[in-house]
């Protein structure tokens, strides 16, 4: 049975307002464990794990009963009842996004992918202090949100045009990612952390539209290693404050500096040409 193709702009749309919307409800929850991590975890590990056990008449239903247990979290008090019915909704949501993705092709998730969705995951967990003094909760939301929706749209007449060729060098994409990592991690440093910012978004702007086969092979990583990866921050960051996110983005910068001295290899693995990485 063949298997509706969805666009990648209605992926990218889904995974941006699950960052935005499930992190600021568990903020606002005041969870001690976490501040809200743990609903986008389980959402984007059961996104990255493919399960998408609904027919296409019924794909609807995860979503619309998530959104209606949304809608009711208002109407509950602050405690294990909120909480849990958050996590149901962000499971309902993970599961319909998952489905998102089926017939694609090839659906492994890329290190691009992975530091997109650590970036945007942690996003209210370390608004304080991932840009600087100064900086609010709604600038930061705002700058996150404009680099993610904004750098591919910039760079999308440069590829029309074809002054813009992805193909052309196959490791760029890694070669950004492992620069943008690095600054990330680097402690006390708000000027770079905004260039790091720009340089992952260009990586993963990058490797989405046409990547070689064989490169976008050889960067796929573990479906789980991002969710994994945000749980740790949000366990740690109680304790050791910013170290506990750099600490994985040093993490990523080792993964992509792996990557990059790999020898390169031969495969047959078929990609198709402007498919988004999975996250």
């Amino acid at each position: 049975m063949s298997e509706l193709k969805h666009p990648p702009a209605l992926r990218q749309a889904d995974a941006l307002a699950a960052w935005l919307l499930l992190g600021w409800l568990g903020h606002r929850l005041g969870w001690s464990f976490a501040s809200g991590v743990l609903p986008v975890v389980l959402w984007w590990a059961l996104r990255c794990s493919g399960a998408a056990p609904f027919t296409h008449g019924s794909s609807v239903w995860p979503l619309a009963c998530a959104a209606g247990l949304l809608a009711a979290l208002p109407l509950l008090p602050n405690g294990p009842a909120a909480l849990a019915l958050l996590l149901l909704a962000a499971a309902l949501w993970g599961l319909w996004s998952a489905s998102l993705a089926r017939g694609v092709g090839n659906n492994a998730p890329s290190l691009p992918g992975l530091s997109m969705g650590l970036m945007m995951g942690s996003l209210w967990l370390a608004s304080q202090w991932c840009l600087g003094p100064g900086w609010t909760q709604a600038q930061a939301v705002a700058l996150h949100g404009g680099l993610m929706l904004g750098v591919p749209l910039l760079l999308a007449p440069l590829r029309r045009l074809g002054r813009w060729s992805a193909s052309a060098a196959p490791w760029t994409p890694t070669a950004l990612l492992a620069m943008g990592a690095l600054l990330m991690a680097w402690p006390d440093a708000t000027g770079w952390r905004l260039a790091g910012m720009v340089l992952l978004v260009l990586a993963w702007a990058w490797g989405a539209h046409g990547t070689q086969p064989g490169h976008q092979a050889r960067a796929q990583v573990p479906a789980g290693l991002g969710p994994v990866l945000l749980l740790a921050v949000g366990w740690l960051s109680p304790t050791q404050g910013p170290a506990a996110l750099q600490a994985a983005w040093a993490v990523v910068a080792v993964l992509a500096l792996a990557d990059l001295l790999r020898p390169s290899r031969r495969l047959n693995t078929e990609v198709t040409p402007h498919e988004q990485p999975r996250y």
